[in-house]
């Protein structure tokens, strides 16, 4: 098979799986755009706990408590920190509108979006 027919096949298959399996996002620029959104929390026993000790002083807990969006970089070219990213899930599964705070490229065509909460006011404060 021919290098660039397999680089075909292969991208056309990685669009596929993406679009199937991940999360919904909507971009800035109102695209639709598929990953895997990940809204970890280690919650209050960092430093809780006797056996929570240790990993409360080896983790930053900052960047554990950072939701993030994987996606393939051709699908977010112009994405740069602080366009806003609406995450198309419900509210209990970490759905919402998010700010990006900084791009990790992992060099092998995916790139995490590192977001947090949007500092923007919202409709219900009065």
């Amino acid at each position: 098979m021919p290098v660039a027919r397999f680089r075909a096949l292969a991208d056309r298959t990685d669009a596929l799986l993406v679009a199937r399996l991940g999360d919904p996002a909507i971009l800035a620029d109102g695209r639709t755009v598929y990953g895997d959104f990940v809204s970890p929390f280690v919650g209050a026993d960092i430093g809780g706990k006797s056996g929570a000790m240790k990993l409360g002083a080896t983790v930053n807990a900052d960047a554990v408590l950072e939701p993030g969006l994987t996606v393939r970089t051709i699908d977010v070219p112009d994405s740069k920190k602080g366009d806003f990213v609406t995450i198309d899930l419900p509210k209990h599964l970490g759905g919402g509108r998010y700010k990006v705070v900084r791009l990790e490229s992992d060099g092998a065509g995916m790139v995490k979006l590192v977001m947090g909460v949007s500092s923007e006011r919202t409709d219900d404060i009065t």
